[in-house]
């Protein structure tokens, strides 16, 4: 039954018996041959190995902006290292199909190739494809795709022919390298058909190509095997990510704590008193608090970087309102988005928890935790909370974790009463669903906290007909977008600043995270995190309140709990409200195993897979260009590492723990 038979020691092309070191030559032949299976295995390793190296060449060019600066001898250093990478997730594709291979014994020669080039596409093309999503995908995040990063392809379901009309070049570019290597193994795998071989033959194949297969997987004979840590090998993130390939960050993502377990102090005490909530703080509102209750507004603004705007940057800037109501604001130009996804960005607005691991509270493990949004805060003391987005309802599991905050009320694109304002691709225009926020707020029980996440900035930024040509172009495709959604806000405060709700609402904008790069001096780490955060009264005078503080999004919280006046009984450490005195608050901030450390006068950077990787910068060099070096400052380098450290193990022990807020229940 099986055609791999036992081999009978016979010549039967001349119809003789073979001599002992014809059998033995003929052993070597079988094993070898380029028919054979170690063959097989060994140019299916090369033409895969080939394909990563073409990606990583396509991912260097697709990002360029962000290599440019970088030296040409550490572009080919990280190739180098990253053929290790490369060998690594080819040896984790292989594995499963050597354990296919070895059924091969019950298959004809034919077959047992039709099984293999079958499998081989089933294993490889999808991680091919996700390795050039990754290409765009790696400007949202900055970092590689990873295991939880996958359900961004569960939000794209339904989206394809929008992000072909504008992502048509890299589609081509999927369509074209797909063609190409599915045309190489088919040759590979067809092209030489050889003779039915012994078993023992087989078996002695497979067996030889485990270890270097089990080598290749664990990436070395080294104690443990090869992880992220091995490629952080530059100083610059972004080519640290060079090194890696998407498909090992998925594979070796999958089964990983999401969080680590730290202990870097022994007693709560320790490190607690280094946090920024820790110690009560005398609020500077306190005496010039509005007696009647107010309500409050938060626009979370798709991709509104601060370098996008004119009177911050010293620039004309593509945000005329925003620009104008500076001046009436509390504008904190030195504030930071706590994530690089919405999915984050919109957590840390509404929930204050900030993102300081690799994958997005809400669809992480712990998204059952105990915690307190917006809505479990203020329901109590008589508010009524609301979240709106235009957004087709699902997406991003925004509307259940909005019920997890305690907020009862979420209005997406399923409510919208006209479906004609729908982009064809994510959800409402911002302009008419502003309008329809706007209306909705009147109907609301005063008093009110609202929350809106627009949308239209959001790619493939789709704009209404009659907006086609309404704004000026820019270097970047989402500027037209990004100020289509500054006009829906100007329209939204030209539409409802005289009804009676509107004098008595703080309003408080701020952005889901940054986008692609628009000027030099943001096209760095802390850079990628730079939102504005600003809060506007129509009729509040504000006091005296420090705007080059470094603020972030989790403080937004206990900014709008401190400006209503009510006690918080439980709280996140890591955060404070903005209008609390304090001359040394700091900012945490996470990408990609690196942590960053601001506060108002230093920046410390830090990676958790290194000793001693600490680096101490003065704040006003966010490039992180010049570490300071000399002895003199050593002791503010320890302090530093200190506070950030007992940041991290509050926030990972709060959240294995299941305490995140002090005190706990």
């Amino acid at each position: 039954m099986a055609n791999f038979t036992l081999d009978k020691k016979w010549d039967e092309k001349n119809g003789k018996k073979l001599s002992k070191t014809n059998v033995k030559w003929q052993w070597v032949k079988e094993l070898l041959g380029s028919s054979g299976v170690l063959a097989l295995f060994s140019m299916t390793c090369l033409l895969f190995l080939s394909s990563y190296i073409l990606i990583r060449g396509s991912f260097l060019l697709w990002n360029w902006g962000l290599f440019k600066n970088s030296s040409l001898a550490d572009i080919l250093l990280a190739f180098l290292i990253g053929l290790r990478f490369d060998l690594s997730a080819i040896g984790f594709v292989l594995v499963p199909l050597f354990l296919v291979s070895l059924l091969g014994s019950m298959l004809s020669p034919l077959n047992y190739r039709r099984v293999l080039f079958g499998f081989s596409l089933l294993l490889q093309v999808p991680l091919w494809v996700i390795n050039f999503i990754d290409l765009e995908f790696f400007n949202f995040v900055g970092r590689r795709m990873t295991f939880s990063g996958l359900f961004i392809l569960k939000e794209a379901q339904g989206k394809v022919a929008g992000f072909f009309e504008t992502y048509w070049l890299g589609i081509s570019l999927i369509i074209l390298f797909l063609f190409i290597f599915i045309f190489l193994l088919k040759k590979l795998f067809f092209s030489t058909i050889g003779p039915v071989f012994s078993k023992k033959i087989f078996l002695l194949s497979h067996l030889l190509l485990l270890i270097p297969l089990v080598l290749m997987a664990r990436g070395g004979i080294q104690e443990k095997p090869i992880d992220f840590v091995y490629a952080n090998v530059f100083n610059n993130p972004v080519l640290n990510n060079l090194v890696l390939n998407s498909t090992f960050s998925i594979l070796k993502s999958s089964d990983k704590d999401r969080v680590s377990h730290v202990q870097f102090f022994s007693k709560e005490e320790e490190y607690f008193s280094l946090l920024n909530g820790y110690q009560e703080k005398k609020s500077l509102l306190d005496g010039t608090r509005l007696k009647k209750k107010q309500n409050v507004v938060i626009f979370i603004l798709e991709s509104f970087a601060l370098e996008f705007m004119g009177k911050p940057n010293k620039q004309v800037g593509y945000t005329p309102f925003l620009d104008e109501l500076i001046d009436k604001s509390l504008f904190f130009k030195n504030a930071f988005a706590n994530g690089r996804r919405s999915i984050e960005g919109v957590c840390s607005v509404m929930a204050g928890i900030p993102a300081m691991m690799s994958e997005p509270f809400i669809s992480s493990e712990f998204s059952s935790n105990y915690f307190l949004g917006l809505g479990s805060l203020l329901e109590p003391q008589g508010y009524s909370t609301s979240f709106y987005h235009g957004g087709n309802n699902g997406t991003m599991y925004f509307d259940s974790f909005i019920k997890s905050a305690g907020i009862p009320k979420y209005v997406g694109a399923s409510e919208y009463p006209n479906k004609k304002d729908h982009d064809k691709v994510w959800g409402i225009f911002d302009e008419p669903f502003f309008k329809y926020f706007g209306q909705q707020l009147g109907y609301e029980k005063k008093p009110f906290v609202a929350g809106i996440f627009s949308l239209s900035s959001h790619h493939p930024y789709t704009l209404p007909v009659e907006f086609k040509a309404h704004f000026k172009k820019g270097p970047l495709e989402i500027l037209e977008s990004i100020q289509y959604t500054d006009y829906a806000l100007r329209k939204f405060f030209e539409t409802y600043s005289h009804e009676s709700w509107f004098k008595d609402t703080l309003f408080i904008f701020t952005a889901d995270h940054t986008q692609k790069n628009l000027l030099p001096e943001f096209n760095n780490e802390l850079g990628r995190f730079r939102v504005p955060i600003l809060f506007y009264h129509p009729q509040y005078n504000w006091p005296k309140v420090d705007t080059e503080q470094p603020v972030q999004h989790i403080d937004i919280v206990p900014s709008i709990m401190d400006f209503l006046d009510l006690p918080q009984k439980q709280k996140i450490l890591l955060s404070e409200s903005v209008f609390k005195s304090s001359n040394d608050k700091s900012v945490t901030l996470y990408s990609d195993g690196n942590y960053y450390f601001v506060t108002k006068k230093w920046i410390l950077s830090w990676n958790e897979s290194r000793k001693n990787s600490s680096k101490l910068f003065i704040s006003s060099d966010v490039a992180l260009k010049n570490e300071i070096i000399d002895l003199s400052h050593q002791e503010m380098k320890s302090e530093l590492e200190k506070r950030l450290k007992a940041s991290i193990q509050y926030f990972n022990k709060g959240l294995w723990d299941n305490r995140l807020y002090f005190p706990s229940k």
